[in-house]
Order: structure tokens, then C-alpha cells, then sequence
């Protein structure tokens, strides 16, 4: 789990599930960036798509799971020390046995990673 160890995360705006805005703090000092890369920190992808899910799986309050990703991208360099105010939106639909999501991670100037995909689990 990453929630309170690399990053933690506070809503901004949204009073339902279908549109909602977060601010994410990384903790830059985390041992992820001694080897992702040494001297030169980035943000692993793997870590921005696990961040997704457990903003979700907390604000929730589920345990979720991605069944099936069908657009993402990586867009720029999520260098830790270079970005105070990091955002993250997601666009929840639910439907019968999960949520299809949408997730922005970015900042006022740049745009790190988007999603699309499925989420489901314990209900």
C-alpha cells in the first residue's frame, strides 16, 4: 500500500462519486526514488496507476480492483521535488458490478498520466 507512505491525498471538489478532485503530496523522500532512478527521481507509472485505486478504494471505502484498462498514457516525467500542487480528477461511473473510471494526474502546468478503465471488487 502507498496511501501515507509515498503520497497522500485531500478533496477538493466533489460532493458525489461521479466527478471528484484531489490534491496529491508525494513524499519525495520515499525509498521508491533511490532506485527509480538515483539522482534523478521520477514517479514509476506502476505507482501513479496504484495511486488511482487506492484514492478510490479509500474514498470508497471498497476494495476494488482493475479488471480491464483500455487507454493509458503516460505523458510527462512525474519528477517528485518539481511539483507542489499535484492534482488528481476521476470521473466514476457506476454500473452493475463496478465503476468505469477516468483519471487525470497533472498539475497547472503539466499532465503526467490518464486512464481509462474498469474497477471492481467486494461489494
Amino acid at each position: 500500500m502507498l496511501l501515507n507512505k509515498l503520497f497522500t491525498y485531500k478533496l477538493l471538489e466533489g460532493d458525489s462519486i461521479s466527478s471528484l478532485k484531489f490534491s496529491i503530496i508525494i513524499n519525495e523522500n520515499h525509498e521508491i526514488f533511490k532506485g527509480h532512478f538515483p539522482g534523478n527521481p521520477i514517479t514509476p507509472g506502476v505507482c501513479q496507476m496504484e495511486m488511482v485505486k487506492e484514492v478510490l478504494n479509500d474514498f470508497l471505502g471498497k476494495d476494488l480492483f482493475y479488471r480491464s484498462v483500455s487507454d493509458m498514457k503516460f505523458i510527462n516525467m512525474w519528477i517528485p521535488d518539481d511539483s507542489e500542487l499535484v492534482y488528481l480528477d476521476l470521473t466514476i461511473n457506476e454500473f452493475e458490478d463496478g465503476y468505469k473510471i477516468k483519471a487525470l494526474i497533472y498539475t497547472d502546468i503539466l499532465t503526467y498520466f490518464k486512464l481509462i478503465g474498469i474497477v471492481n471488487g467486494s461489494f
